[in-house]
């Protein structure tokens, strides 16, 4: 190869990066279009539109409509493990199991009003197989780490305890979604349902320090209307 080729070659995975950056503009179109409109009104060709690629390449680097709504999700939680690389489930891990429910809500409510319409139209079709990533490893690999500092039981299965905490955490994002929570109360019902999990989990040394969370949390979640179908005046724009 002459100098002229090097210097005109393309970069390696240049071809991967340029799609990565399509798909990332498909998701931020998407995002853009659910902050001032409904997910009933929103389309691939809407999409397409305002990231300004032909719907043809929605659906080739993406999927179809549905596909793009789990996408978004996606790419919250691979958001989510990237972050969590500075607290090793390993050396702390209720700080990370702590983390992944605090951050994760974060990251929902920070773009509240597309989330709670992608997150009701995915449930709503019974869709939350079709994630490419199960937020459910991050709670599991946080139980096993867990058990191993004897913080809880051994005879505890850390994948059934990582899966109830996500199914608690499915339900306080769920109940958000449908305005039954508002922002501070989806951040109290994620961590009450960690807390409640870990105190039933517990070594005998562990359990009053988790009851002691879990005790200041509850009534701040009563308080925060939690399963009482909260009405429009306290539900957030």
């Amino acid at each position: 190869m002459t100098d002229q080729d090097r210097r005109t070659a393309p970069l390696p995975g240049l071809r991967e990066r340029n799609k990565a950056k399509r798909r990332d503009a498909i998701l931020d179109s998407t995002l853009e279009l659910l902050r001032a409109s409904s997910v009933a009104e929103l389309s691939i060709e809407r999409i397409a539109g305002r990231a300004e690629v032909s719907p043809a390449t929605v659906y080739n680097l993406v999927g179809t409509k549905e596909q793009v709504l789990a996408a978004c999700v996606d790419r919250i939680v691979e958001q989510l493990v990237d972050a969590l690389v500075a607290i090793d489930p390993a050396s702390d891990p209720i700080a990370a199991a702590t983390a992944i429910v605090v951050q994760s809500s974060e990251a929902f409510i920070a773009d509240g009003r597309a989330f709670r319409q992608i997150v009701g139209a995915l449930r709503d079709a019974g869709s939350g197989s079709v994630l490419a990533v199960d937020p459910a490893q991050l709670q599991i690999a946080a139980m096993r780490a867990a058990q191993i500092h004897g913080l809880v039981r051994t005879d505890i299965d850390p994948t059934a305890a990582g899966r109830q905490i996500y199914l608690s955490y499915n339900g306080a994002l769920f109940a958000w979604a449908a305005r039954l929570l508002t922002d501070d109360g989806f951040r109290l019902a994620v961590r009450h349902g960690l807390w409640t999990a870990l105190a039933a989990y517990a070594t005998d040394a562990e359990r009053p320090r988790f009851l002691e969370h879990l005790g200041k949390l509850g009534p701040e979640l009563t308080a925060a209307d939690w399963g009482s179908g909260a009405g429009p005046e306290h539900r957030d724009a």
